[in-house]
């Protein structure tokens, strides 16, 4: 009846994990997608805000990271998912009620603190609430839901920008009102269901073989080693009967944990994708929306990428694992590599060297092939499909490296994806969008490396 109850709780919160990850990216990614034009056009603030909000969002990301541990662990999964939705909604008011450039910052900045610890708290929700054997099935079935909501959320921004050429006012207070309700009903959702199953009573289970160790006891009965780094069942003198006893640890601390992976290799080469991950998702969050307006005067060929690149996630999401099963997963991060080479180059072929900075008019720059809005839907494609496989198999890995530190380990995570999105929106100004494609060649090389020998002993 335990085991059955425990199941059932992993459950339930494995499903809110992605129902609720999934709605906050429904509102998170159209609205993204849309800032900078809306900015452009229906505003007298230049688009170049968008770029600028987005740094002042992820410096919020990055400081979240620090204090995410410590007021999750203080407070509890319930408050914690409360407050990261609500901080969340603060990058849409500022959009309804535009009052000026700062007011925009400050609440991207708010928005930034709940995109972080979303970030880190649903894939540890995942983590937390599978065995090792369901991890991957798991965090891919949690990246279905996720690439579930920017696809439901562009197919509707799609929809509405039917036959639009200038984004109004109107368009954009419709728009970002709608985002901030959607996500509103994803923190109650989250509030009412969610439990921590490291805090439950329904957590045990029946022991594994494998998660048993039997220490050596002296003459005196005490332990002849203590792994204190790992959260393991540990053998333990019974001095009454002198029996060996399996118990288990306590989590491991803070300073434990960071002790025990700064002198794990594979912690540090887990931060290398990251670059890949700031790169890419600059690109295709921010600037290749941005940069459609250089090629065509439809506004709905904006939400077009989104819907279409978040189509091909869920579509990945879907097909990774089963994939996976025949090539393994070192063919797979190959394979997803070579996808976002393609997209890439074409980028390169299609889009106006200053297409991310500026909205020229159609047809005003020079470009290597003529451009047509077949070529949009093969990048955003390809870019979704591939990071999926990416994502599904990245964050697992990053699991399995972690072990019970999830809620600290992911925090490093957004920390360091966090530095490089930053730098990809400083881009736009420094230098020309081809320039930053190569960029991303390099990212792309370096996320493969990494995964495919780096940390090969984590890709089973």
């Amino acid at each position: 009846m335990g085991l059955h109850m425990c199941c059932h709780e992993r459950t339930k919160n494995l499903v809110v994990a992605s129902v609720c990850m999934s709605m906050c990216m429904m509102a998170a990614y159209p609205a993204a997608s849309v800032q900078n034009v809306a900015l452009a056009e229906s505003t007298d603030i230049d688009l170049n805000v968008g770029y600028y909000s987005e740094i002042v969002k992820y410096v919020g990301c990055i400081l979240v990271g620090f204090v995410f541990h410590p007021f999750y662990k203080l407070v509890g999964i319930k408050v914690t998912a409360a407050t990261t939705g609500l901080l969340l909604t603060g990058g849409f008011w500022v959009m309804i009620w535009i009052v000026n450039e700062a007011f925009i910052y400050f609440g991207y900045f708010l928005s930034g603190l709940g995109a972080g610890a979303l970030w880190i708290l649903w894939p540890m929700a995942v983590m937390d609430n599978s065995e090792e054997s369901q991890a991957q099935r798991n965090m891919g079935y949690w990246w279905m839901a996720e690439a579930l909501g920017p696809t439901v959320g562009a197919l509707i921004n799609y929809l509405y920008f039917q036959n639009v050429t200038t984004i109004s006012s109107e368009n954009r207070i419709m728009l970002y009102s709608i985002c901030c309700a959607v996500t509103v009903i994803a923190v109650f959702i989250a509030t009412i269901t969610v439990t921590d199953i490291k805090k439950s009573s329904k957590r045990h289970r029946p022991l594994k073989e494998d998660e048993i160790r039997y220490l050596e006891i002296d003459e005196k009965g005490h332990q002849k080693e203590y792994d204190a780094d790992v959260q393991v069942l540990v053998g333990k003198s019974d001095e009454k009967d002198g029996v060996t006893t399996p118990t288990q640890t306590d989590q491991p601390t803070a300073a434990e944990w960071f002790r025990k992976m700064f002198r794990t290799k594979e912690f540090w080469i887990l931060l290398l994708p990251l670059i890949y991950w700031g790169f890419i998702w600059g690109y295709f969050m921010k600037m290749l929306p941005t940069a459609t307006a250089s090629i065509t005067d439809r506004r709905d060929v904006i939400p077009l990428t989104a819907l279409v690149s978040g189509a091909a996630m869920l579509v990945g999401a879907t097909s990774w694992n089963f994939v996976s099963r025949w090539l393994n997963n070192t063919a797979c991060i190959i394979l997803a590599s070579i996808m976002q080479f393609i997209a890439i180059t074409l980028s390169i072929l299609i889009f106006p060297k200053n297409a991310a900075a500026e909205i020229t008019e159609v047809g005003a720059a020079e470009t290597y092939i003529t451009p047509d809005n077949m070529y949009l839907v093969v990048i955003a494609g390809l870019i979704g499909l591939a990071d999926s496989g990416v994502s599904i198999i990245y964050y697992t890995v990053a699991g399995r490296v972690y072990g019970s530190g999830t809620s600290l380990g992911f925090s490093v995570n957004n920390n360091g994806f966090c530095v490089f999105y930053i730098v990809s929106m400083f881009a736009p100004s420094l230098f020309d969008l081809h320039s930053y494609c190569y960029c991303m060649f390099g990212a792309v090389l370096l996320m493969c490396l990494s995964l495919t020998v780096g940390l090969r002993r984590f890709m089973h």
